[in-house]
């Protein structure tokens, strides 16, 4: 795994200690560099700020399509205005792979605009992300709040998420990678696949 998948909007959970006691606190990339991170520092976590002064070590871990890269790191500038900078040297990531089980999907996605949301259609989907078709023109790398239902009847599901743009895709196809979504909502996603993936192996034997 590259640290080009580093990218804006994505989950880093940050590990340090508070005294004697671990802490883990989550927050999210704002803008990257060749060797730091800036990150959107929680209100609400304000009371940890002595203890995340510049030169304390912490450890990272970033939240990607395909994995969790594991930085060892160090605060370089201390929370202030809602932000935290902490440097990082590609060389120490420790990489810890998740791999989710992917299955064709047909089922309307909504993305969020200011201009108004946007119908597409599903490709497949996975724990980590979604394949769609959508008539709009999307960037990569732009950054969506998204809506989907697993099935009519259930609770649409809630995220958000940046537009990956493969070669290998159709013009009009795109894979939204997940940033932020609720873990019940991620695994109630991975349960659907596996679930598929069953009935698949036994409509194959």
């Amino acid at each position: 795994m590259s640290i080009y998948q580093i990218k804006k909007g994505q989950k880093v959970q940050i590990m340090f200690y508070a005294g004697s006691k671990k802490q883990i606190i989550d927050t999210y990339i704002v803008e990257s560099d060749s060797d730091r991170l800036i990150l959107a520092f929680p209100e609400s976590k304000k009371e940890f700020i002595p203890y995340l002064v510049e030169g304390t070590e912490i450890k990272a871990f970033i939240y990607t399509y395909t994995g969790i890269i594991i930085i060892d790191s160090i605060v370089f500038d201390s929370p202030f205005d809602s932000q935290i900078v902490i440097e990082y040297n590609e060389n120490q990531q420790v990489i810890q792979r998740r791999k989710y089980t992917r299955i064709p999907f047909n089922m309307d996605f909504f993305i969020q605009k200011e201009d108004g949301n946007i119908k597409t259609k599903t490709v497949d989907i996975s724990g980590g992300g979604i394949r769609f078709i959508s008539q709009t023109p999307l960037c990569a790398n732009d950054n969506y709040k998204v809506q989907l239902r697993l099935t009519f009847y259930k609770k649409m599901i809630k995220a958000e998420g940046i537009i990956l743009k493969k070669r290998i895709y159709q013009e009009n196809e795109y894979v939204l990678e997940f940033t932020i979504i609720d873990e019940k909502d991620r695994n109630q996603i991975i349960q659907e696949c596996k679930e598929a993936e069953k009935k698949q192996r036994k409509t194959s034997f």
